[in-house]
């Protein structure tokens, strides 16, 4: 029977603590951008709560990914840092436990938020997208009128200003419609029509406001010409995702099968599908990084912190940006076809591989200087530029 020993128990009580609030608050702080306009859709569009909380739910999962490794290097960071200020670390290499020793819990919950990291790649997030946007659809089919107030000039489309005169029992039929068109900067339109529907297309889940018995008057910004249209009949179709500031991203959605079938095909077909790769690439790349995070955080912990846990936070966000900057830019070449998406999306981690290997080698081996910290450059601009300022 494996047991556990009190030193690791400890160790692992020491990183939990830091980093279930450090996921719980990180999680929160991305999500926030989404819920205020989820927020909005409740309060001026008439979504009810409880199809509120299903549309956090689908997108939480796609937030986890990036925040579990965020989580573990500053659960590692904060929980190695309070043990090294404390000198329980230094009690313990002097008692003869060497640093690889004290990172095998570490290293072991990395393991564990590694699998979970594949599970969300892989499996929960491609399956809370494609939720996400079949919700979506429900919630614009039933509200897709019901959002929009009688003589008032409703924004609740991008791109689209919609004036309706009257709407009639049950909130499908409208009377009265002026539409500003601006999704296309090149081509504006105004649009007159003296009555319309609200059309549901389950399949392609879109609506579609038929208008009936209207005009189009449309202006082209190259030729500066204007033109105008008499129609019986006229469709303007709206995406759910567009609709509710979402932007659909199809690759995201696919299972992994799906994913490397429709990558085959492209690929036969002599048009590769980049965003395809690049995220198949993604869903390898990014869960890795959790196990160079929480060696870094290792590694980190036992410098010096002036600044106390509040200098650890902030390293710890800064390494995830420079991280996720990265993976930005390597996405971005990837679906440019400029660079194999593997190679591209590897670059971060390749780059921390070393750092981290460098880092941790040094520290094991007491060849780095443990008397300073990485901020302590900082810290010395700081007080080289405090007397000059008493002088001034």
């Amino acid at each position: 029977m494996l047991r556990v020993k009190t030193i690791d128990r400890y160790i692992l009580r020491e990183v939990l603590a830091p980093l279930g609030l450090g996921l719980l608050l990180l999680t929160f702080a991305l999500v926030t951008g989404r819920l205020l306009k989820l927020i909005d859709l409740m309060v001026n569009h008439g979504v009810r709560p409880i199809e509120i909380l299903k549309l956090i739910g689908f997108i939480i999962p796609s937030f986890l990914e990036l925040t579990f490794p965020m989580a573990l290097l500053l659960g590692t960071l904060l929980g190695f840092g309070r043990m090294s200020s404390d000198q329980e670390l230094t009690a313990a290499r002097a008692s003869g436990i060497s640093l690889y020793r004290l990172a095998m819990p570490v290293l072991m919950l990395a393991l564990v938020v590694y699998a979970i990291s594949n599970w969300l790649a892989f499996a929960l997030r491609p399956w809370a997208n494609a939720s996400l946007q079949h919700e979506l659809y429900h919630v614009v089919r039933s509200r897709a009128t019901a959002g929009l107030k009688e003589k008032v000039f409703n924004r609740m489309f991008p791109g689209l200003v919609v004036y309706v005169d009257r709407i009639y029992p049950p909130a499908t039929r409208l009377g009265g419609i002026l539409i500003s068109d601006e999704r296309d900067p090149r081509q504006q339109s105004t649009i007159v029509a003296r009555s319309g529907l609200a059309v549901p297309n389950e399949r392609a889940e879109t609506v579609t406001l038929r208008l009936l018995d209207g005009w189009i008057y449309g202006t082209d910004a190259q030729t500066n010409r204007t033109h105008l249209t008499r129609f019986a009949l006229y469709d303007l179709t709206i995406t759910p995702g567009a609709a509710m500031g979402f932007v659909r991203q199809d690759p995201e959605e696919m299972s992994y099968h799906k994913l490397r079938s429709v990558i085959a095909a492209a690929r036969r077909a002599g048009k590769p599908d980049y965003q395809a790769e690049s995220e198949l690439a993604q869903k390898y790349t990014v869960p890795f990084a959790t196990v160079l995070f929480a060696l870094l955080g290792v590694t980190l912990g036992l410098k010096p912190a002036r600044g106390g846990q509040s200098e650890r936070f902030g390293i710890s966000l800064a390494f995830f940006f420079f991280y996720y900057t990265m993976m930005k830019m390597g996405q971005t070449l990837a679906e440019g076809g400029r660079l194999n998406p593997f190679l591209a999306l590897s670059i971060p981690d390749l780059i921390f591989a070393i750092m981290t290997a460098i880092l941790f080698y040094r520290s094991a081996t007491d060849r780095s200087d443990q008397g300073r910290g990485l901020v302590d450059l900082f810290w010395d601009l700081m007080d080289r530029l405090g007397p000059r300022r008493e002088a001034a």
